[in-house]
């Protein structure tokens, strides 16, 4: 059995501005979690579990700032926070980069934040930005083991 590390997947959004696919570096979020609690019936020890509907979590995309790229993709989705919507792809590959599964998708994902890139002028680390999208239930096609 091969592992992948975290280096192995691809991340990126349909509908942006300037060349695709455009990959992102970092990718949080988007695990799907359900309330649960737990009901004693009159005399009973064992309890039945009762649970609520299933949500996904947000998620969030990032990168090191690239001005020649990525200067456009920010002024084009500022003034799209709450309305923007994308579809958000997440591959799983091998250490070449040769795509192992047709992917993770959010469709339906919708801009809920920026973060722009943060700068210190003694600082050598590189400049970054995050896209926050508000999800719905990821679909997964992966290969058959």
């Amino acid at each position: 059995m091969a592992y992948l590390s975290q280096r192995q997947y691809l991340v990126s959004l349909s509908g942006l501005p300037g060349t695709q696919p455009s990959y992102f570096m970092t990718k949080t979020g988007g695990n799907t979690s359900s309330d649960s609690s737990k009901v004693y019936g009159g005399g009973s020890k064992v309890p039945e579990i009762v649970t609520g509907i299933p949500e996904t979590e947000n998620v969030t995309v990032g990168r090191a700032y690239d001005p020649d790229r990525d200067q456009a993709v920010l002024a084009f989705l500022r003034d799209k926070v709450g309305t923007w919507t994308t579809t958000i792809i997440v591959v799983e590959t091998d250490r070449d980069y040769n795509s192992l599964s047709k992917g993770t998708t959010y469709s339906g994902s919708v801009l809920v934040g920026i973060t722009e890139p943060d700068f210190e002028s003694s600082s050598g680390d590189p400049a970054a930005f995050e896209l926050e999208f508000a999800v719905v239930k990821p679909t997964s096609d992966p290969v058959a083991p």
